[in-house]
């Protein structure tokens, strides 16, 4: 009796130390790079965050000059489960379904932890906490992130897009991190998306949402 009382308490003593998640902020502005590895390709983001409204704006940064490139602004929401694309360059905008529920910047609820470790070195660093979304019996995790310990803000996410093509693969960094949002407009489309047309989800290929 003296030893399941003993074990008992010794097994409560570890579930007590594992955290829980923290909290992200509800709203952020934010700057981003996602790097697809299916397509060996670099994405710059702004980013404006809204969870409270489900509303996410992705503006693509215009610091690489490319012959032709063309820059586009993605602006989610979620209670409509939709997304503009709108072309900045030639000023020309659609509307796609979002392909799955509105994602925040956020650990589930039902993470498990991996693991806590100082980021930088002496003198500059931060402490971090890595979470998961592995479960016994799976030979692997489908979402990584990596969030501050003070203040839960977003470091990185690894996230495979698709199950079945584990090389589908998404990294994401974030950083210039803003609590707030530092302009609202970035989530009101342009005037010309007001005659915007729904296009099919593969007509292009869209940032992971």
């Amino acid at each position: 009796m003296l030893r399941l009382a003993l074990l008992a308490l010794l097994v409560g003593v570890v579930v007590s130390q594992i955290p829980a998640p923290c909290f992200t902020p509800l709203e952020m502005t934010m700057r981003a790079n996602e790097y697809d590895h299916l397509d060996d390709r670099i994405n710059r983001w702004f980013i404006a965050y809204d969870a409270a409204n489900k509303r996410r704006s992705l503006i693509e940064e215009q610091d690489v000059i490319l012959p032709g490139r063309q820059f586009r602004q993605y602006i989610e929401i979620g209670q409509e489960s939709l997304v503009y694309e709108i072309n900045l360059t030639l000023k020309t905008c659609s509307k796609v379904a979002m392909r799955r529920p509105w994602r925040p910047y956020a650990i589930p609820v039902n993470a498990t932890f991996e693991t806590e470790y100082s980021v930088g070195g002496p003198g500059e660093s931060f402490n971090a906490q890595e979470w998961s979304d592995r479960i016994p019996l799976r030979s692997r995790e489908y979402w990584i992130g990596v969030f501050t310990l003070q203040n839960c803000y977003p470091v990185r996410e690894v996230i495979i897009a698709d199950y079945e093509q584990v090389n589908s693969t998404i990294t994401t960094n974030y950083y210039d991190i803003v609590a707030g949002i530092t302009n609202p407009d970035d989530f009101i489309p342009p005037e010309y998306c007001s005659q915007a047309k729904w296009m099919p989800r593969t007509a292009r290929k869209l940032p992971f949402f």
